[in-house]
């Protein structure tokens, strides 16, 4: 990635039923998925350029433990599809990103540490 383009890390804490609640803080070897997460988006910042991290969930333990983390973080529903909570918090009045930039936004995803595609945002919210 270039310098001058700005990154967005996004790790989303979606849930599909009651069984995976919370399940973002549970322990591996020691450390949350979350806090591992978090710690893959860092660590990854020489080749993906990422500037901001940032979580997204339903639960307020969550997002407690994100900010803990230095993490931004957001309440959006946890039942929507990846591009529809992105898209939540993007538009939200509280979000500041100027209309005219098009920064890129990677998907980290929690329990496998997975780095994502880099995409432009307008690729998700269809501007």
């Amino acid at each position: 990635m270039q310098d001058d383009e700005f990154v967005y890390a996004f790790i989303l804490d979606q849930v599909s039923s009651e069984e995976r609640f919370d399940k973002i803080l549970q322990k591996e070897n020691g450390k949350s998925y979350l806090q591992l997460a978090i710690e893959a988006a860092v660590d990854s910042k020489p080749d993906t350029g990422i500037d901001l991290i940032i979580v997204l969930s339903s639960s307020d333990s969550v997002l407690d433990a994100a900010s803990e983390l230095g993490a931004i973080a957001r309440m959006v529903p946890g039942f929507f599809d990846i591009d529809s909570m992105i898209k939540t918090y993007v538009t939200d009045n509280g979000v500041m990103i100027d209309p005219n930039d098009d920064p890129f936004i990677i998907v980290i995803e929690p329990y496998t540490r997975d780095i994502g595609y880099p995409r432009a945002l307008s690729e998700i919210t269809g501007d």
